[in-house]
C-alpha cells in the first residue's frame, strides 16, 4: 500500500485507539464510524483495509444493531514505529522521521534495527550506524581511525601497499626508480577523472605534491623531495636528494590520496578519485554513492548511508559503533574488538573478530623532567596488566588485551624488579576525547593514588590535542594517545614514528633527533618489505627507556547477522563495503 494512503489510514486508526488497545471490544459499525468521524460505508472500507494490513481484527455480525468484535493489535506509537521502520528500509528517511514526530532517540533505534542491506530498483544499498559525526573527509587534515577508512573509499593513491609492503598499481599503472640520481617516475592510467568530472593528469599530480610539500604536516616526510615535474600528460617525476627505495610505498599512504589542488585551499565540496563519491557529510549522516567512472571495477554496492546514532552505552570501554542489521531485541550496541591471537575469526552468526594492529599508549612527557629510574617506577605502577585489572574492577566491560609493544607481533618487553622511587605528588594527564582513553586515565589515577600521587586529567578535542602538540604546548606530564595502522602497514608505522607530533613533542630534543636519524637511515637502506622488522627495535628501545608505555590492543568485532554476502573486516574494523553483495 502506498505510503500516502497508509498515512491517511493511520489518522483513522489514531481515532479508533481511543476505544482501547489489545482488548476485545463489542461495538456496532455506526458507533465505530462515529469515533472515526466518517460515514458507515467508509468506515466499513477502512476497517477492512486495517484488517488486511494486520493492524486490527474486525469480525462483523450480520443484522441491524448487532455488535461486532473489534480488537486493536497495536498502540498508536508502536504502529508508527513499525511503519517508520518500513519507510527507513526503503530509504524514505525524512518521511519516517516526520511520522514519529521527529523523535531522534526512536529514529536512532529504528536505524539500528534496519541496518544492513536493501535492494531498491535493482541496486544494493548499505545502511550502518555510527556513534559520532565524521569530520570532513580530506586527506591532508587530522584524521581519526574511521575517517581514514572512509578516505580509502573516496580516494585513490598513485599506488597501493599491502600489509607486507608489496606495492601494486592504482592510478599509476607503472613506475620506476633510478638508484643513481634518486628519481622516481610514475605513469598514469589514461582518462582518469575526479568525482567533479575534472581530469586527473600529470599536471594535477605535480601541482598537488608541490602544494603538499609546503604544508607543515608533510615537511618531515617530504624533506628529501626537491622537485616534482611533468614529463608528459601521463608521466610525473619526483626528484629526491637521498636514496629512498620505498618511496612508491609512501605515496600509497592515505595522506597522499589524489585530490584536486583547489581542495587543499577550499573544501566546500568533496571531490575524490576513488570507488565512492560523497553525496552528504553532515552531523546526522554520511552518504556515499558508487562512482561510475572509477578506474577499477565498479563497486557492487550502489550506495552507503552511515547514520550518526549515539551509543546506548557510552561508558563501555572499547565499544565500537558499526552496526549492520542488529536485531534490537538481541542487542542495541555492537562491539569493536579483536582476538588475542590476531587471526580473523568468523562465527556462524555472521560475526568476525580480530586483534587491532596498533595500541593505546602512554607517553611520559620530557617536560615532566623525570629520571630514568622514576620513569621506570612509574611505568611499573601503571603497567598494562595492572591497568587491565583496574579496569576490570570497574563497571565497564573491558574489550581489549594488554599491550607489551606497539604491535601485537613485536617483541614482548619485560620490566626488571621494581625499585621504588620518589615521584611528584601531583601529575597532570593529557587525553583527547576518546572513551577508551578516558577510561584508561581513570584507571591510572586510581593506581597512582595508591602510590601517593594525585592526578589531574585535562581533556581536549581531537583537533586541539594534536594542534597543541604541533606547537609543543602539550605540557602535561603524562600523555595518553593511540597508534592505529592503516592497510599500508609498513609506511603507516614508519610515518607515525617519523612525524607524529604528539610522539615527538613528548621526546627530548636529543631523543627526537635520534629517532628521526634512525628512521631516515632505514628509509635510505631498507626495502619497504623490511620496514616493520627494522622499526621493531626502535619501538622496543623507546619502551625500554620508558619514554612510552603500551597499554591495550583493542578487540574489534563486526556483526552483520548473516545478511551481508562477501563481507570481511578490514584493518579499521569496518566491512569492506565495496565488495558487499546480496543474493536477494
Amino acid at each position: 500500500m502506498p505510503v500516502l494512503i497508509k498515512d491517511k489510514l493511520l489518522r483513522y486508526y489514531a481515532w479508533v485507539t481511543k476505544l482501547g488497545i489489545k482488548k476485545e471490544i463489542l461495538i456496532t459499525l455506526p458507533e465505530v464510524a462515529e469515533v472515526m468521524f466518517t460515514s458507515t460505508r467508509h468506515c466499513r472500507t477502512l476497517l477492512k483495509e486495517m484488517h488486511s494490513l494486520g493492524w486490527l481484527e474486525w469480525a462483523p455480525k450480520a443484522g441491524r444493531n448487532q455488535r461486532s468484535r473489534l480488537y486493536l493489535k497495536y498502540s498508536l506509537d508502536t504502529l508508527k514505529a513499525d511503519l517508520a521502520r518500513d519507510m527507513i528500509s526503503t530509504g524514505k528517511y525524512e518521511k519516517a522521521l516526520r511520522l514519529i514526530d521527529n523523535d531522534q532517540t526512536l529514529f536512532g533505534r529504528l536505524l539500528q534495527s534496519t541496518s544492513g542491506t536493501s535492494r531498491r530498483e535493482g541496486r544494493l544499498h548499505i545502511q550502518l550506524t555510527y556513534g559520532r559525526p565524521f569530520s570532513a573527509l580530506l586527506p591532508h587534515s587530522l584524521l581519526r581511525n574511521s575517517e581514514r577508512f572512509l578516505l580509502r573509499q573516496v580516494y585513490c593513491c598513485l599506488t597501493q601497499c599491502d600489509v607486507n609492503g608489496h606495492v601494486t598499481a592504482q592510478l599509476a599503472h607503472h613506475w620506476d626508480y633510478n638508484e643513481e640520481d634518486y628519481s622516481w617516475r610514475f605513469y598514469l592510467r589514461p582518462q582518469l577523472s575526479f568525482h567533479n568530472g575534472s581530469e586527473i593528469n600529470a599536471v594535477q599530480i605535480a601541482e598537488l605534491f608541490s602544494q603538499l610539500k609546503e604544508l607543515a604536516g608533510y615537511k618531515k616526510e617530504l624533506a628529501h623531495l626537491t622537485a616534482v615535474s611533468v614529463l608528459n600528460s601521463l608521466c610525473v617525476a619526483f626528484q629526491l636528494n637521498q636514496p629512498d627505495p620505498g618511496f612508491a610505498g609512501l605515496l600509497a599512504d592515505i595522506r597522499y590520496s589524489i585530490q584536486p589542488v583547489s581542495q587543499i585551499l577550499s573544501s566546500t565540496v568533496i571531490a575524490g578519485s576513488g570507488a565512492f563519491q560523497v553525496q552528504e557529510c553532515s552531523e546526522k549522516r554520511l552518504r556515499l554513492q558508487a562512482y561510475d567512472n572509477y578506474y577499477g571495477c565498479r563497486a557492487l554496492t550502489d550506495s552507503v548511508t552511515v547514520w550518526q546514532v549515539p551509543s546506548a552505552d557510552p561508558s563501555s570501554y572499547g565499544k565500537a559503533a558499526i552496526q549492520a542489521n542488529i536485531d534490537l531485541r538481541k542487542s542495541i550496541t555492537c562491539s569493536n574488538y579483536l582476538s588475542i591471537s590476531g587471526e580473523h575469526k568468523k562465527t556462524e552468526n555472521g560475526q568476525q573478530t580480530k586483534i587491532e594492529d596498533g595500541c593505546l599508549l602512554m607517553l611520559i612527557n620530557h617536560q615532566a623532567d623525570l629520571s630514568l629510574a622514576q620513569r621506570k617506577y612509574l611505568s611499573q605502577l601503571v603497567a598494562a596488566d595492572k591497568l587491565m585489572a583496574q579496569l576490570s574492577r570497574s563497571n565497564n566491560q573491558v574489550e581489549a588485551v594488554p599491550a607489551y609493544n606497539l604491535f601485537p607481533g613485536w617483541l614482548r618487553t619485560i620490566n626488571t624488579t621494581k625499585t621504588e622511587q620518589p615521584l611528584p605528588r601531583k601529575l597532570a594527564i593529557a587525553v583527547f576525547q576518546h572513551q577508551a582513553l578516558l577510561e584508561c586515565a581513570e584507571a591510572i589515577i586510581a593506581l597512582l593514588k595508591q602510590a601517593g600521587v594525585n592526578c589531574q586529567v585535562n581533556v581536549y578535542s581531537f583537533d586541539e590535542f594534536h594542534q597543541k602538540a604541533s606547537v609543543n604546548e602539550l605540557n602535561e606530564d603524562l600523555i595518553l594517545t593511540s597508534l592505529s595502522l592503516d592497510d599500508n602497514y609498513p609506511t603507516s608505522a614508519f610515518r607515525w614514528l617519523l612525524s607524529n607530533p604528539v610522539l615527538h613533542q613528548s621526546l627530548t630534543s636529543d631523543g627526537s633527533t635520534w629517532l628521526q636519524t634512525e628512521l631516515i637511515n632505514i628509509r635510505q637502506k631498507s626495502l619497504l618489505t623490511n620496514y616493520l622488522r627494522e622499526l621493531e627495535p626502535l619501538a622496543t628501545a623507546m619502551i625500554s627507556e620508558h619514554w612510552l608505555l603500551p597499554m591495550f590492543h583493542h578487540r574489534q568485532t563486526l556483526r552483520f547477522e548473516g545478511i551481508l554476502k562477501g563481507v570481511s573486516m578490514n584493518v579499521w574494523g569496518w566491512p569492506v563495503i565495496q565488495d558487499v553483495w546480496s543474493e536477494d
